[in-house]
């Protein structure tokens, strides 16, 4: 017996609200927002992946980005080499990654960084954490991103939570 599916597409209905978000004014912005973190998150994560083996690679690129890097404030020039660009996209998806929160406002990463602060900084972050664990860099990246942005940036509890 066989099944005949169809060769495209041409619209696809999501029905109800699968994500549990409000329907008010200035709701389908935000929505838009949350998929497009959510869709450069992924891309940057299946990129990253075939492009890092572990934590000890990925410091050891970031390593290579801060001796190479130019400039601060608003004007930063980093190495046009892949080892320093992989870093800077692993760690702009990291920076992404660290705003989103829960229903109850709990930020998933469990880090906390401030709102101004710029991918230099998470790097400088990620580089101080490695040369402070460099034993434990042997397994996934991101794990030890999330820890040295933990140790970096905790998250305060708000009204004594």
């Amino acid at each position: 017996m066989s099944r005949s599916r169809p060769e495209s597409f041409s619209e696809i209905n999501i029905l109800g609200n699968p994500l549990g978000i409000e329907t008010t004014q200035g709701a389908p912005m935000r929505y838009a927002r949350i998929l497009s973190i959510g869709l450069v998150a992924t891309v940057a994560f299946v990129w990253s992946a075939a492009a890092v083996e572990n934590a000890h690679e990925l410091a050891g690129y970031c390593q290579s980005l801060e001796r190479g890097a130019n400039g601060d404030g608003r004007h930063l020039y980093i190495p046009r080499t892949r080892e320093a660009l992989t870093c800077w996209g692993y760690m702009q998806a990291m920076q992404d990654l660290s705003v989103l929160a829960d229903e109850e406002g709990h930020r998933i990463m469990g880090a906390c960084p401030p709102e101004q602060t710029m991918t230099l900084q998470l790097i400088h972050s990620f580089v101080r954490y490695a040369r402070a664990h460099g034993g434990e860099l042997q397994g996934n990246a991101v794990v030890a991103v999330f820890r040295a942005l933990r140790e970096a940036y905790p998250c305060r509890a708000k009204h004594g939570d």
